[in-house]
């Protein structure tokens, strides 16, 4: 069954092909549009990160300041240490002296 035509077959190749351009042409334009946007907020993002860690970055006062302050912590501990290991160890002898001092009885 033929239906009745309201356009030429010519008239309504040229109408498809000039469509089937401006699509092409939209999704090209939206191709580009997109990649642009992805492209600048990929720098923009990247960049902000690389600013933050150059402003992070401490400088060669602040490096010191942090050095020194890890040296008398380190030197703090072994000062404590030292002191711990003689106290025990004058400890360890009185009660050794008090043990020879104190006869004991069976």
């Amino acid at each position: 069954m033929d239906y009745p035509r309201l356009i030429e077959l010519g008239t309504h190749n040229y109408l498809l092909d000039a469509l089937s351009i401006c699509h092409r042409n939209r999704l090209r334009i939206y191709h580009y549009a997109l990649n642009t946007g992805v492209l600048i907020m990929f720098l923009l993002i990247t960049g902000s990160i690389l600013y933050y860690c150059y402003k992070k970055k401490p400088s060669a006062y602040e490096l010191k300041r942090r050095m020194l302050k890890d040296q008398e912590y380190v030197l703090s501990k072994i000062r404590f240490y030292q002191a711990e290991k003689s106290n025990l160890s004058s400890t360890f002898l009185e009660k050794i002296a008090q043990a020879r001092e104190t006869p004991k009885h069976f």
